[in-house]
């Protein structure tokens, strides 16, 4: 029997904590089946090169936070489809917990799988991405009066503008969410 080797929270990568929660979500899957997950519903949020899926399933089985099982076929291959295992659901809930400053993706992928949490934790993540929203701002706007806007500096106004306005958007959308979170589903 293999030797099972645990892995804490701090050492699962995005990859291997994604799809923990897409067996989590969908239940027994192929890693074929995974992939067409990523590009039919989470793509948006997060996607890892193929290889990188694949071989994060091995990886997650070794760890024993998911099992695999080879299903026969008639005209192919046997295929291995996997499932998420207890102690896989146990470092789901603790990595969907950990509050990470400054993962940016990683919030949005938290989000994107909130129904596996409690809107509680999921605030607390909010407030994380405002806090970490703001200060990106911040240093936006003291940017803004050391720009000339004449020379090298017309064309980075530009982009400086965008970063801006995309991190005023961030933080009324935060807001709306916020909100949404403390209501319930409707």
């Amino acid at each position: 029997m293999p030797t099972v080797q645990r892995i804490s929270v701090q050492q699962l990568t995005t990859t291997e904590a994604a799809v923990l929660a897409l067996l989590a979500i969908e239940g027994e899957r192929s890693g074929y089946d995974l992939q067409k997950l990523v590009a039919q519903a989470i793509g948006h949020v997060w996607a890892p090169a193929r290889s990188g899926l694949y071989a994060a399933l091995p990886r997650l089985v070794k760890a024993g936070l998911a099992h695999s099982r080879a299903v026969a076929q008639s005209t192919r291959p046997d295929k291995q489809v996997y499932r998420i295992t207890a102690e896989g659901q146990a470092a789901l809930a603790a990595w969907l917990e950990t509050v990470e400053p400054g993962a940016r993706e990683t919030f949005f992928l938290k989000l994107f799988v909130g129904g596996l949490t409690t809107p509680e934790v999921l605030l607390r993540h909010l407030e994380q991405f405002v806090a970490d929203t703001e200060e990106r701002l911040a240093g936006y706007r003291r940017i803004e009066p050391t720009n000339s806007n004449r020379g090298h500096d017309w064309f980075h106004r530009h982009l400086l503008v965008h970063a801006t306005e995309r991190a005023e958007q961030e933080l009324a959308w935060a807001d709306g969410v916020t909100r949404a979170l403390r209501r319930g589903p409707r």
